[in-house]
C-alpha cells in the first residue's frame, strides 16, 4: 500500500528525546545491542509496560504527534499478499518496533536491528509474517512504531517514528477477525510497514536519523532514504524491495 502524507514526504524520525526511563543508558555503546536491549526490557518491565504504542501514545507532546509525518486520513490501500513487511533501507539502531492493525499487535520485537538487519544501510530489512487477517473487512489503520537508541555526543538519545497507513480490510480470501483485540499475534517478530509516498510510487522509507545528522528525508521508492514498508507483490525503488505500504524513518 502507499503511504501518504501531510506534508511532503519524509523519513526522519518525528521527535529525539533523552530516555524517559530512568536507568544507565550511557554505560551501553550504540552500537551494543545486547546491552540496549537488555536494558530496555529490564525497565520496559519496571515502568509497567507490555508493548511501546502505549508508551509512545501516551502522550504526544512529548513522544510526537499521532501517525508522524504521515496522512492516517488518506485513500485506503489493499495490504500486501505477501505475508510480509519491509523497510526500504537497513535498521542500523538498536531498539523495539513494532506493527498494529487497529487495535492488534501484528508484530513485536525488542531489537528489530538484530533480528531484521545486517548492520549496513543497503539491504533492506524485511519483517515477516505480518497477519493481515485481522483486518476489518470494513477497512483498518496499520500503525507501525520504532525506538531507537542512537548514541549522539556521548549520550543516548530515543529516536520515535510513527506511521500509519490506512487498508481496505484483510488480504482477499483471508478471514477477517476483530479489530479490537491486543493479544500479539507475534512478539517475536519485528515490524515494519511499508508505505509509499503520495507520489505513487510503491513504497516509501522513513529513514533513520543519524546520530549528528538532521533526519534523511522519506521517499516513496527506496532511495538513500530509509522507508518502512509492507510489501506487496511487486518490488519498488528505494533501498526496500517490493512494493509495499512505506512509511519513513531517518537515522
Amino acid at each position: 500500500p502507499l503511504a501518504e502524507f501531510t506534508d511532503s514526504v519524509t523519513s526522519a524520525w518525528i521527535v529525539q528525546i533523552e530516555p524517559q526511563w530512568t536507568g544507565d543508558w550511557d554505560s551501553c555503546s550504540s552500537s551494543d545491542d545486547d546491552c540496549l536491549t537488555t536494558l530496555y526490557s529490564s525497565l520496559k518491565e519496571s515502568n509497567g509496560y507490555s508493548d511501546i504504542r502505549t508508551l509512545l501514545d501516551s502522550d504526544t507532546d512529548l513522544y510526537g504527534a499521532n501517525c508522524g509525518f504521515t496522512d492516517p486520513d488518506a485513500t485506503p490501500k489493499d495490504p500486501p499478499t505477501t505475508g510480509d513487511a519491509t523497510f526500504s533501507r537497513g535498521m542500523v539502531h538498536a531498539g523495539p518496533c513494532e506493527i498494529w492493525l487497529d487495535d492488534t499487535k501484528v508484530l513485536s520485537n525488542d531489537d528489530c536491528q538484530t533480528a531484521y538487519g545486517d548492520g549496513s544501510q543497503e539491504k533492506a530489512s524485511v519483517f515477516t509474517p505480518v497477519d493481515y487477517s485481522s483486518c476489518s473487512t470494513s477497512g483498518c489503520m496499520l500503525r507501525f512504531y520504532w525506538l531507537a537508541f542512537q548514541g549522539v555526543d556521548s549520550k543516548m538519545v530515543w529516536q520515535v517514528y510513527k506511521d500509519c497507513v490506512p487498508l481496505t480490510g484483510p488480504v482477499e480470501g483471508s478471514t477477517s477477525t476483530s479489530t479490537n483485540s491486543t493479544a500479539s499475534t507475534s512478539t517475536t517478530d519485528s515490524s515494519a510497514t511499508e508505505e509509499s509516498n503520495s507520489s505513487g510510487t510503491s513504497e516509501t522509507s522513513t529513514t533513520e536519523a543519524p546520530s549528528t545528522d538532521a533526519p534523511e528525508a522519506t521517499t516513496a521508492t527506496p532511495t538513500a532514504n530509509e522507508a518502512l514498508t509492507e510489501t506487496t507483490d511487486a518490488p519498488a525503488s528505494t533501498p526496500s524491495p517490493s512494493e509495499k505500504c512505506n512509511a519513513r524513518k531517518r537515522q
